[in-house]
């Protein structure tokens, strides 16, 4: 990203892209936390400090937390994908893409504010400079370790606390019911939906060994998939939100993220079934 931006061409990619996030009420800048939330949505939270408005950032933070996978749980969910057939991947993509511009769409309707006007210097492209490179990347390795680290140490003394005092089968019962009855799966996927949230990529491998396992059929791994793609991101994300939106955001987002994930997924099993799409 230091080489983008030294280069003149993340502004440009924000231009290009300003249309498409004006469909969700927002404007191009959103595009540098979107695309960095691939990577880590912790850090893509963080970032979106750099748009104007109060209203832009909650919902690029609402969108993050709904509809964007991390890193490490997309490719685990690519590695489940690339067991499958095309149209498998081509379902889960663009179910995700429609609950992102829906989301966005009804965010922007929703929450109060403001659009902010689209105004950016484009500045000449250019060799990027070696010194301005090692110089921004190392301020920023620095920011997140001070920042966001703490947190996923934090999150994942949480996990350990679960398992050693087995709360983790006692949320794993509580939430079996609505992964068999609603969603079509195996009652112990209801486990990887809870790691999900201690750890996205902890979930995701969760659903893989499932799937490597026979547990799945193609059609239960892509509702899982869809599913857990669109669950609450992990805790450390959920406590930056915090740190970033206040107490009452967060929690507010996942009140609406988590019944969104479970329905849109609920309604995706009803589609497959009831049309009997083969995957």
């Amino acid at each position: 990203f230091a080489i983008l931006e030294d280069s003149g061409y993340l502004p440009r990619l924000a231009i290009m892209s300003n249309r498409i996030f004006n469909i969700m009420g927002l404007n191009g800048k959103a595009v540098l936390p979107m695309v960095l939330g691939l990577g880590c949505g912790t850090m893509a939270v963080m970032t979106s400090r750099i748009l104007e408005t109060k209203r832009d950032r909650l919902i690029t933070t609402f969108l993050l937390a709904l509809a964007i996978p991390c890193s490490a749980q997309l490719g685990v969910i690519l590695g489940m994908l690339s067991a499958l057939s095309l149209k498998a991947t081509i379902i889960w993509i663009a179910s995700i893409l429609i609950v992102l511009f829906v989301s966005g769409f009804l965010a922007s309707k929703v929450v109060s504010g403001d659009r902010t006007e689209f105004f950016l210097e484009i500045p000449p492209i250019r060799m990027p400079n070696l010194t301005n490179i090692v110089v921004k990347t190392i301020g920023r390795v620095e920011w997140y370790l001070k920042e966001a680290v703490p947190l996923f140490i934090l999150g994942t003394f949480i996990l350990f606390v679960l398992h050693k005092f087995n709360l983790l089968v006692f949320l794993e019962k509580i939430t079996a019911p609505i992964t068999v009855n609603l969603l079509g799966l195996p009652e112990k996927t209801a486990e990887a939906f809870i790691l999900g949230f201690l750890r996205r990529d902890y979930g995701a491998a969760g659903l893989f060994k499932m799937a490597e396992g026979g547990l799945l059929t193609p059609a239960q791994s892509v509702v899982s998939l869809v599913t857990i793609t669109l669950f609450v991101p992990c805790l450390a994300n959920f406590f930056m939100i915090i740190k970033e939106r206040s107490l009452k955001a967060a929690i507010a987002i996942i009140a609406i993220v988590f019944p969104t994930a479970f329905l849109f997924g609920g309604m995706l099993n009803w589609i497959l079934k009831t049309f009997n799409i083969s995957l």
